[in-house]
């Protein structure tokens, strides 16, 4: 396996290491290299004549990559530059059309991620390469998507977002994602083209029967792949179904994605009381869908905004940090979960005073962490006062106790 480890001066390096990653604030020198080389030597590919790294197509970068010679490129120190095509999966897998300039997804990418931090973007080096066949492309496609830490789908400065969602292979690889059980797909739009559209509601057709493809018979191919994802499952869009299943996954990613989006410009512009009014809603239906990483950033977001309008210690305070605490729980991350819990409980034992009501629904939710922590004793204490608030306040016979 090969890391891209590229430094602006005196020269860029490669080395084999156990990760598969290109750091972002690199590619550019990189890629500058990689030109430079191809436009000095010889090569039986077909000519390309652009030489900024910025107006390349994903397509053009292909055609250089396997231009490269690695014995010869020793010279411009990229050496086994066609070797990254062989990499695993990425951390970073990005839906794209083969139009798009890597001026464009760089961009986009920076607009999303740290440029600290280090990612294997599946644009830059890309496995499914046009020597593939169709068959081929829907076998490697789950492994990259739903492998992948991140999913993105970019809306570049001259795409257009109804336009990617007709394209039959970015089609499949969002259903890809949506059946599993990480993220939703993120869609990056640097330029705020899909607000609009967000807003509008606009998005209410057939997409599997609308999608489009360059060979017709690829349509084939991925509506069957498609219906055979949706037909059985853990997932909530999983049944008998699956077209239906899968327009509806593609309308609930664009208003899920949306909202996310809304909330983050709510935030950046201060809107705090917005955020209080309208995210929670937002925040418990990508609950309900099992996107808990998603569910946790517009709650962190709802905790932030009800710190600015309430103040630290008010009950919606708690509220949001109960909320936060259930995501935890749902993912697994147990300590982080209590944590939450114990903050909540903390806030509700001071505002409401010990033997309210919704100190027992804390008490409760602590019991349920230390239990799957393997701490029966503790839980057995939690359930124990729990209860005893609970028949202080309803008595004996209450479904609650």
């Amino acid at each position: 396996e090969i890391q891209v480890n590229i430094v602006p001066s005196p020269a860029a390096t490669f080395s084999t290491t156990s990760m598969n990653s290109i750091q972002l604030q690199n590619v550019p020198h990189v890629v500058e290299r990689l030109l430079k080389y191809y436009h000095s030597t010889p090569h039986r590919f077909p000519k390309i004549t652009k030489t900024s790294w910025r107006d390349l197509t994903s397509s053009d970068l292909q055609g250089v990559v396997q231009a490269v010679d690695p014995g010869l490129a020793t010279v411009y120190a990229v050496p086994c530059v066609s070797e990254l095509f062989l990499l695993g999966n990425p951390d970073v897998a990005l839906s794209y059309r083969w139009s798009a300039t890597l001026g464009d997804i760089h961009d986009g990418l920076c607009s999303a991620c740290r440029l600290e931090e280090t990612v294997w973007v599946d644009i830059l080096f890309n496995g499914q390469n046009t020597a593939l066949t169709p068959e081929a492309v829907l076998e490697l496609t789950p492994k990259r998507y739903q492998n992948a830490r991140r999913h993105v789908l970019l809306v570049t400065s001259t795409q257009d977002l109804e336009l990617l969602l007709r394209r039959g292979w970015i089609c499949f690889e969002i259903a890809v994602r949506m059946i599993s059980d990480k993220p939703m797909v993120e869609l990056l739009d640097p330029h705020r083209k899909a607000s609009a559209l967000f807003q509008s509601g606009r998005l209410h057709r057939d997409f599997f029967a609308d999608m489009e493809t360059f060979q017709p018979e690829d349509k084939t191919l991925i509506q069957g792949a498609i219906r055979k994802l949706f037909t059985s499952g853990d997932s909530y869009l999983a049944g008998a179904d699956p077209t239906h299943n899968f327009n509806r996954g593609v309308g609930d990613f664009v208003n899920l994605t949306g909202g996310k989006h809304l909330v983050a410009d709510l935030a950046e512009a201060a809107c705090w009381e917005r955020i209080t009014e309208t995210a929670w809603t937002l925040s418990q239906e990508m609950y309900d869908k099992g996107k808990f990483s998603d569910c946790l950033f517009v709650r962190e977001h709802v905790l932030t905004a009800t710190q600015h309008v309430h103040g630290h210690d008010h009950i919606n305070v708690a509220a949001s940090l109960m909320g936060i605490g259930n995501v935890y729980q749902a993912q697994g991350e147990y300590d982080l979960a209590l944590a939450k819990h114990e903050e909540s409980l903390r806030i509700k034992i001071k505002v409401l005073g010990h033997e309210h009501i919704d100190v027992a629904a804390s008490l409760n939710n602590i019991g349920i962490v230390y239990r799957n922590l393997g701490k029966l004793e503790e839980a057995l204490e939690q359930y124990e006062e729990s209860v005893w608030i609970k028949q202080s306040n309803v008595g004996d016979d209450h479904i609650d106790v």
